[in-house]
């Protein structure tokens, strides 16, 4: 219900397509820190204490963008965010990666791009008709007040469910000292055990990122308010269809990726986004907009699964956290789609600053960059990224 309408709520509360950027570089440099710890306290205090109390952190700060008077306050949420964020999200992939095998990982993230969407499948056109009805501002609360009651369940599942892949023998009682002090030691470990390839890869997810951060939070703005004009309704009728396409492609493409290998279906992504976004940049009315969208979404769900197996064969089982969350504060998306990467890292930022400030003068040039960068990336793929000889367990 939110997402997908974000940029449109900035400039609701006064914000313009700078405040935009803004919001999301600074929110970015927030989530840095933490996210560089989050991986020491994902591999020491506990996957599930560290994803169960960020989450529920993360509903209760729901709170502000429900009762944001203008556009600042949105600032201090999504900083907010930034911060949570950036402590659960290297527990949040390690309890991920922890729960697959090297035969069925690209089929468990095929599950997990297509079991969640299905209780969001109708959100942004239902939100996308109330605010064709109701306003932008006044249908976003609404929005974001569904979102704190769902998340806080959500939480709290989380706290009542899951269970623990830490061994019990790795956790230790956590002092701001030791953390300060071991982190850093640890990242040195971490860093000289990484093989060759997750570099590359690494590289690969930061241009990956730059791109999908300068261009992907313009996306919604240049359909609706500023280039091809569509209602609410209609992006939200066309998100909607990226969340079924998702559900529909996912595990196919997971199995294709178990069985046939990871790089040639994340190289097919990369190298087919680019012209699919140049489409997009040049469409004028609600049918190619759909169908380029759609296009997008298929790819984007292709590369995700491969690339994030990927990531993994490559990462040692006790280095993960750390990986995660180095990976996270430099800005090395592991998900080579569009839709989900965006900010909250060093290159996130950057890309962000980027987009919000050549955006107002050339509403197309933060797409266009964002398929250059992809492209680059797609050739960087092709020339140097190989399947690992033996994936980690």
């Amino acid at each position: 219900m939110t997402w997908p309408f974000w940029a449109l709520y900035v400039l609701q509360l006064g914000g313009s397509a700078f405040h935009i950027g803004l919001i999301a570089a600074v929110s970015s440099f927030f989530g840095l820190i933490p996210a560089f710890f989050g991986g020491y306290l994902a591999d020491t205090f506990g996957r599930k204490k560290m994803l169960c109390s960020m989450s529920f952190l993360l509903s209760l700060d729901t709170v502000i963008y429900i009762l944001a008077p203008s556009w600042e306050w949105l600032l201090i949420a999504r900083s907010l965010d930034s911060i949570f964020t950036g402590l659960r999200q290297p527990a949040f992939n390690a309890l991920l990666a922890d729960s697959t095998t090297a035969e069925n990982r690209a089929m468990s993230y095929g599950m997990w791009q297509t079991i969640p969407p299905i209780f969001g499948l109708l959100s942004p056109y239902a939100i996308g008709a109330l605010m064709d009805k109701i306003g932008i501002l006044e249908a976003q609360r609404w929005a974001y007040l569904v979102l704190f009651l769902s998340s806080f369940l959500g939480a709290f599942m989380r706290w009542r469910y899951l269970t623990e892949t830490l061994p019990l023998e790795a956790i230790e009682k956590v002092s701001v000292v030791s953390m300060v002090r071991d982190t850093l030691s640890d990242f040195k470990e971490t860093a000289r055990v990484i093989p060759r390839h997750m570099w590359i890869l690494i590289g690969m997810g930061m241009l990956f990122m730059f791109g999908a951060s300068t261009g992907g939070i313009f996306m919604v703005t240049y359909a609706t308010d500023d280039v091809i004009h569509l209602t609410s309704s209609e992006w939200g009728l066309i998100n909607t269809a990226s969340i079924l396409i998702t559900m529909i492609v996912s595990m196919p493409f997971a199995a294709m990726a178990d069985r046939y290998g990871r790089k040639n279906m994340v190289l097919i992504s990369l190298f087919l986004t680019p012209i699919i976004l140049l489409g997009f940049v040049y469409s004028r009315a609600f049918i190619p907009v759909f169908i380029y969208y759609v296009a997008l979404t298929i790819l984007g769900a292709m590369g995700s699964v491969a690339s994030q197996a990927l990531f993994v064969d490559f990462s040692p089982k006790e280095h993960r956290g750390r990986i995660s969350a180095l990976t996270s504060v430099i800005g090395a998306t592991q998900s080579f789609n569009f839709a989900m990467a965006g900010g909250g890292t060093i290159v996130g930022a950057i890309g962000n600053m980027v987009g919000g400030a050549i955006y107002e003068d050339n509403n197309s040039l933060p797409i266009i960059l964002m398929a250059g960068s992809i492209s680059l990336t797609a050739i960087i793929g092709a020339v140097l990224v190989r399947e690992p000889e033996e994936r980690e367990e």
